[in-house]
């Protein structure tokens, strides 16, 4: 069998799509542990932007109990889960409780570079059994009948991975921002990233992409440049308008870089807008700029 898992994207990444892995406890662990066999597909999917995207799927290679997981040095030593990381402190399992893992095949298992749009018409494909009553939105209907694990059949599993092969198409990021309106509503951070990363003179002269997707100690960052001088400058990407948290996010980013590094740090916040709530808080500061984004990937100062 497969499995369709909703998830919530947080700091402490599980599932971890950089490792496969995904950990679980009570009664789903147990149907991890009892319905899963190496080969079995198991899709993720989440909510972005209003809508529900599938991310990634996993092709089992095993499920284990975290203890047991943590008694193989190899697994010890490579896994970054927060199941592992938490039972090897000593903070989990819970008495009388079942703590599992989920493998997955590192080489037939997938993130998406593009997420699969979530909607009604691949809904309706898939053997879910969906009713779309017309008094609620598709994608209520959709976060309603999947909140629980959902079983998927072999067609199922053909049908996301043939719709999910199409959509990883060699798109080139230039032509992202001139789509119709509807496609450009599934535009996600990573493809803006992504442009970024190929153009950053659209940013600032002089920039070198330094590193992608940079764990240091207070999160990660999404793009991180150098200058011709040898100045760092980081650059934060939200799909959303940003408020105050999104300019402590990258003054944090700043702040841990100086202190790794001793090198002038400097950070871009690259987003679609401002809310109005905070428009004359981050008017009045001057140390980060705000670009926003628009139709044909302009960038200009907010």
């Amino acid at each position: 069998m497969h499995l369709l898992i909703p998830y919530v994207k947080l700091r402490d990444k599980d599932p971890d799509f950089d490792e496969f892995t995904y950990g679980d406890v009570g009664q789903r662990a147990r149907k991890l542990k009892s319905d899963l066999i190496k080969g079995d597909y198991v899709f993720f999917h989440t909510s972005k932007g209003g809508k529900k995207y599938i991310t990634a799927y996993y092709v089992v290679d095993r499920v284990l109990d975290t203890l047991e997981a943590c008694r193989e040095r190899a697994i010890r030593e490579k896994y970054k889960n927060p199941h592992i990381r938490e039972c090897l402190a000593g903070e989990r399992p819970s008495p009388n409780d079942d703590d599992a893992i989920l493998f997955g095949d590192p080489i037939t298992s997938r993130a998406l570079d593009r997420p699969l749009l979530f909607d009604r018409c691949l809904a309706e494909k898939l053997s879910l059994n969906i009713a779309f009553p017309s008094s609620r939105s598709e994608t209520q209907v959709i976060g309603s009948a999947t909140r629980s694990w959902r079983r998927l059949s072999d067609k199922d599993m053909g049908i996301l991975l043939n719709a999910i092969s199409t959509k990883q198409n060699p798109v080139r990021p230039a032509m992202l921002m001139l789509w119709s309106t509807e496609e450009v509503a599934e535009t996600i951070e990573k493809d803006i990233e992504d442009y970024i990363a190929s153009n950053p003179r659209l940013i600032g002269k002089g920039l070198t992409l330094a590193e992608r997707q940079l764990p240091i100690a207070v999160g990660r960052l999404d793009l991180l440049f150098e200058d011709r001088k040898g100045n760092l400058v980081v650059v934060e990407v939200k799909f959303n308008r940003i408020g105050r948290q999104g300019l402590h996010q990258i003054q944090n980013y700043i702040h841990d870089l100086r202190k790794q590094t001793k090198k002038k740090v400097t950070g871009i916040i690259l987003c679609s807008g401002v809310m109005p709530a905070y428009e004359d808080d981050l008017r009045k500061q001057k140390k980060v700029p705000i670009l926003v984004y628009g139709w044909n990937m302009r960038v200009q100062p907010w």
